[in-house]
Protein backbone atom coordinates (compact mmCIF):
# COMPACT_ATOMS: atom_id res chain seq x y z
CA UNK A 1 0.00 0.00 0.00
CA UNK A 2 2.68 2.28 1.23
CA UNK A 3 4.32 1.87 -2.65
CA UNK A 4 1.36 2.30 -4.11
CA UNK A 5 0.97 5.81 -2.35
CA UNK A 6 4.41 6.70 -3.31
CA UNK A 7 3.52 5.82 -7.26
CA UNK A 8 0.33 7.84 -6.96
CA UNK A 9 1.94 11.05 -5.84
CA UNK A 10 4.97 10.81 -8.10
CA UNK A 11 2.45 10.55 -11.11
CA UNK A 12 0.35 13.16 -9.81
CA UNK A 13 2.98 15.45 -10.06
CA UNK A 14 4.02 14.44 -13.50
CA UNK A 15 0.37 14.86 -14.32
CA UNK A 16 -0.27 18.15 -12.99
CA UNK A 17 2.40 20.26 -15.20
CA UNK A 18 1.14 21.34 -18.34
CA UNK A 19 2.21 19.36 -21.28
CA UNK A 20 0.60 18.15 -25.10
CA UNK A 21 -2.22 16.44 -23.72
CA UNK A 22 -3.52 18.79 -20.97
CA UNK A 23 -3.74 21.17 -23.54
CA UNK A 24 -5.85 19.22 -25.36
CA UNK A 25 -7.95 18.62 -22.77
CA UNK A 26 -8.50 22.24 -22.30
CA UNK A 27 -9.05 22.89 -26.12
CA UNK A 28 -11.41 19.83 -26.09
CA UNK A 29 -13.45 20.81 -23.33
CA UNK A 30 -13.56 24.31 -24.76
CA UNK A 31 -14.67 23.33 -28.55
CA UNK A 32 -17.06 20.30 -27.66
CA UNK A 33 -18.22 20.97 -23.53
CA UNK A 34 -17.05 19.31 -20.35
CA UNK A 35 -19.86 16.19 -20.81
CA UNK A 36 -17.90 15.62 -24.17
CA UNK A 37 -14.43 15.02 -22.62
CA UNK A 38 -14.70 11.00 -21.51
CA UNK A 39 -13.34 10.34 -25.36
CA UNK A 40 -10.06 12.81 -24.91
CA UNK A 41 -9.27 11.74 -21.68
CA UNK A 42 -9.75 8.09 -22.76
CA UNK A 43 -7.36 8.58 -25.14
CA UNK A 44 -4.59 9.92 -23.49
CA UNK A 45 -5.03 6.76 -20.49
CA UNK A 46 -5.26 4.32 -23.37
CA UNK A 47 -1.63 5.08 -24.43
CA UNK A 48 -0.35 5.08 -20.65
CA UNK A 49 -1.94 1.74 -20.65
CA UNK A 50 0.72 1.00 -24.00
CA UNK A 51 3.49 2.50 -22.47
CA UNK A 52 2.77 0.89 -19.07
CA UNK A 53 2.87 -2.32 -20.53
CA UNK A 54 5.96 -2.31 -22.68
CA UNK A 55 7.48 -0.70 -19.76
CA UNK A 56 6.50 -4.05 -17.66
CA UNK A 57 7.73 -6.57 -20.68
CA UNK A 58 11.34 -4.48 -20.89
CA UNK A 59 10.38 -2.84 -24.67
CA UNK A 60 11.24 -0.02 -24.01
CA UNK A 61 14.22 -0.29 -22.97
CA UNK A 62 15.19 -1.89 -26.38
CA UNK A 63 13.57 0.91 -28.08
CA UNK A 64 16.17 3.95 -25.99
CA UNK A 65 19.19 1.71 -26.99
CA UNK A 66 18.05 2.35 -30.80
CA UNK A 67 18.98 6.07 -30.78
CA UNK A 68 17.97 6.32 -34.61
CA UNK A 69 14.61 4.97 -34.13
CA UNK A 70 14.26 6.88 -31.06
CA UNK A 71 15.05 9.99 -32.59
CA UNK A 72 12.76 9.42 -35.47
CA UNK A 73 9.85 9.00 -33.73
CA UNK A 74 10.63 12.08 -31.95
CA UNK A 75 10.69 13.89 -35.05
CA UNK A 76 7.36 12.45 -36.13
CA UNK A 77 6.08 13.36 -32.43
CA UNK A 78 6.95 16.80 -33.00
CA UNK A 79 6.02 17.12 -36.87
CA UNK A 80 2.28 16.29 -35.02
CA UNK A 81 2.34 18.94 -32.65
CA UNK A 82 3.16 21.48 -35.07
CA UNK A 83 0.62 20.45 -37.00
CA UNK A 84 -1.56 21.05 -34.10
CA UNK A 85 -0.64 24.04 -33.17
CA UNK A 86 -1.11 25.73 -36.85
CA UNK A 87 -4.50 24.39 -36.44
CA UNK A 88 -5.33 25.89 -33.02
CA UNK A 89 -3.98 29.37 -34.48
CA UNK A 90 -6.12 29.08 -37.34
CA UNK A 91 -8.90 28.21 -34.93
CA UNK A 92 -8.17 30.48 -32.43
CA UNK A 93 -8.38 33.58 -36.20
CA UNK A 94 -12.15 31.80 -36.97
CA UNK A 95 -13.58 32.06 -33.66
CA UNK A 96 -12.18 35.55 -33.22
CA UNK A 97 -14.88 36.07 -36.79
CA UNK A 98 -17.61 34.25 -35.25
CA UNK A 99 -18.23 30.14 -35.12
CA UNK A 100 -15.49 28.09 -33.80
CA UNK A 101 -14.40 25.27 -35.76
CA UNK A 102 -12.26 22.01 -36.23
CA UNK A 103 -10.79 21.46 -39.46
CA UNK A 104 -13.54 24.17 -40.94
CA UNK A 105 -16.38 21.96 -39.68
CA UNK A 106 -18.42 22.63 -36.76
CA UNK A 107 -16.82 21.44 -33.17
CA UNK A 108 -19.92 19.19 -33.40
CA UNK A 109 -18.95 17.37 -36.41
CA UNK A 110 -16.18 15.94 -34.55
CA UNK A 111 -17.12 12.31 -33.64
CA UNK A 112 -15.88 10.93 -30.19
CA UNK A 113 -13.56 8.19 -31.91
CA UNK A 114 -11.71 10.89 -34.01
CA UNK A 115 -11.10 13.26 -30.17
CA UNK A 116 -10.32 10.00 -28.95
CA UNK A 117 -7.35 9.12 -31.75
CA UNK A 118 -6.13 12.70 -31.44
CA UNK A 119 -5.76 12.57 -27.65
CA UNK A 120 -4.14 8.73 -28.18
CA UNK A 121 -1.50 10.48 -30.62
CA UNK A 122 -1.13 13.49 -28.80
CA UNK A 123 0.09 11.98 -25.91
CA UNK A 124 2.27 9.30 -28.08
CA UNK A 125 4.35 12.49 -28.91
CA UNK A 126 4.76 13.20 -25.54
CA UNK A 127 7.61 10.75 -25.43
CA UNK A 128 9.56 12.66 -22.14
CA UNK A 129 6.89 11.69 -20.11
CA UNK A 130 6.55 8.41 -21.49
CA UNK A 131 9.87 7.32 -21.09
CA UNK A 132 9.59 9.30 -17.86
CA UNK A 133 6.87 6.31 -17.07
CA UNK A 134 8.54 3.48 -18.62
CA UNK A 135 11.58 4.46 -16.14
CA UNK A 136 9.30 4.89 -13.34
CA UNK A 137 7.33 1.68 -13.52
CA UNK A 138 9.77 -1.15 -13.18
CA UNK A 139 10.84 0.60 -10.08
CA UNK A 140 7.20 -0.33 -8.21
CA UNK A 141 7.14 -4.38 -9.72
CA UNK A 142 8.77 -7.15 -7.87
CA UNK A 143 9.57 -9.87 -9.97
CA UNK A 144 9.64 -12.73 -7.39
CA UNK A 145 5.73 -12.09 -6.93
CA UNK A 146 3.08 -12.91 -9.72
CA UNK A 147 3.18 -9.27 -12.28
CA UNK A 148 -0.18 -9.40 -13.19
CA UNK A 149 -2.20 -8.48 -9.68
CA UNK A 150 0.94 -5.68 -9.49
CA UNK A 151 0.67 -4.97 -13.01
CA UNK A 152 -3.42 -4.49 -12.30
CA UNK A 153 -2.95 -1.94 -8.88
CA UNK A 154 -0.57 0.54 -10.63
CA UNK A 155 -2.17 0.64 -13.47
CA UNK A 156 -5.53 1.50 -11.91
CA UNK A 157 -3.75 3.65 -9.70
CA UNK A 158 -2.80 5.49 -12.56
CA UNK A 159 -6.37 5.37 -14.77
CA UNK A 160 -7.34 7.13 -11.26
CA UNK A 161 -4.70 9.55 -10.44
CA UNK A 162 -4.29 10.81 -14.71
CA UNK A 163 -7.99 10.86 -14.83
CA UNK A 164 -8.65 12.97 -12.17
CA UNK A 165 -5.77 15.39 -12.94
CA UNK A 166 -6.84 15.67 -16.53
CA UNK A 167 -11.05 16.26 -15.64
CA UNK A 168 -9.16 18.68 -13.01
CA UNK A 169 -7.94 20.86 -15.52
CA UNK A 170 -11.46 20.12 -18.13
CA UNK A 171 -13.32 21.45 -15.07
CA UNK A 172 -11.18 24.60 -14.28
CA UNK A 173 -11.26 25.30 -18.47
CA UNK A 174 -15.26 25.13 -18.35
CA UNK A 175 -15.63 27.26 -15.10
CA UNK A 176 -13.64 29.61 -16.14
CA UNK A 177 -15.44 29.71 -19.78
CA UNK A 178 -18.86 30.36 -18.42
CA UNK A 179 -17.55 33.31 -16.81
CA UNK A 180 -15.78 34.75 -19.06
CA UNK A 181 -17.68 34.51 -22.08
CA UNK A 182 -17.48 31.29 -24.35
CA UNK A 183 -16.26 32.79 -27.27
CA UNK A 184 -13.26 35.45 -26.01
CA UNK A 185 -12.16 33.01 -23.81
CA UNK A 186 -11.92 29.95 -26.27
CA UNK A 187 -10.09 32.24 -28.78
CA UNK A 188 -7.73 33.55 -26.21
CA UNK A 189 -6.80 29.55 -24.64
CA UNK A 190 -6.94 28.36 -28.35
CA UNK A 191 -3.72 31.00 -29.30
CA UNK A 192 -2.06 30.32 -26.09
CA UNK A 193 -2.48 26.74 -26.79
CA UNK A 194 -1.15 26.89 -30.78
CA UNK A 195 2.08 28.83 -29.32
CA UNK A 196 2.43 26.73 -26.81
CA UNK A 197 2.00 23.38 -28.85
CA UNK A 198 4.87 24.78 -31.48
CA UNK A 199 7.08 25.79 -28.57
CA UNK A 200 6.92 21.82 -27.55
CA UNK A 201 7.67 21.11 -31.55
CA UNK A 202 10.42 23.22 -31.30
CA UNK A 203 11.92 21.79 -28.65
CA UNK A 204 11.82 18.64 -29.85
CA UNK A 205 13.74 19.40 -32.83
CA UNK A 206 16.28 21.25 -31.20
CA UNK A 207 16.92 18.74 -28.54
CA UNK A 208 17.08 15.81 -32.24
CA UNK A 209 19.31 18.03 -33.74
CA UNK A 210 21.57 18.28 -30.60
CA UNK A 211 21.67 14.78 -30.34
CA UNK A 212 23.06 14.57 -34.10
Amino acid sequence: MNELIVFAGVIALASVSPGPNVILVVNHTLNFGLPRIAPTILGNISLLFLVALAAALGVSAVLMSMPAAYDALRVIGAAYLAYLGIKALRNAWRSRGGAAAINGQPADATSPARRYLQAFFVSATNLGSVFFLAALFPNFLHHEQPLLPQFAALFATLIVVVGAVHFGYALFAAVVQSRLGARRFRSAVQTASGVALLGFSATIFGSVLRRT
